[in-house]
């Protein structure tokens, strides 16, 4: 099985080329010495709770405009702003809740690489090479 040297997802990419790790952003090539590096771990996305709560209090104004509100154009209205806002956040919820980021700390810089579950598995066997390196 060959190692996997390099992550890439969308314009951003990390490639491990012998001693040096290089993250390459739409914007800038960052290189980094492999022996600096304080830290690797995989977080979740953070805040995406939040996503919930407000999807649930989007629902609930929707059932208060919707019941308990005299049947007029604004009660309907708040309504349905509020049922498709409601949506909006609980999409939101579980799609950002299948994301995790990379994030390679070293006493100068951070580097954080975001990736879906789909693609777990080459992030952990990359981490692996790069802890590997590491010892």
């Amino acid at each position: 099985m060959e190692k996997r040297s390099f992550l890439k997802s969308g314009s951003k990419e990390i490639v491990l080329h012998g001693d040096l790790l290089r993250y390459k952003n739409e914007d800038e090539i960052k290189d980094i010495v492999v022996e600096k590096i304080d830290s690797i771990s995989i977080e979740n996305t953070k805040g995406i709770q939040s996503n919930l709560a407000w999807a649930s209090l989007g629902f609930i104004v929707s059932l208060i405009s919707w019941y308990f509100l005299d049947e007029s154009v604004l009660s309907t209205s708040i309504a349905i702003i509020s049922m498709i806002a409601g949506l909006i956040f609980f999409g939101s919820y579980f799609l950002l809740s299948t994301y995790s980021t990379l994030v390679i700390k070293t006493s100068r810089l951070d580097i954080s690489f975001e990736f879906s579950s789909i693609n777990r598995r080459k992030v952990n066997e990359f981490r692996k090479i790069l802890l590997e390196r590491l010892k």
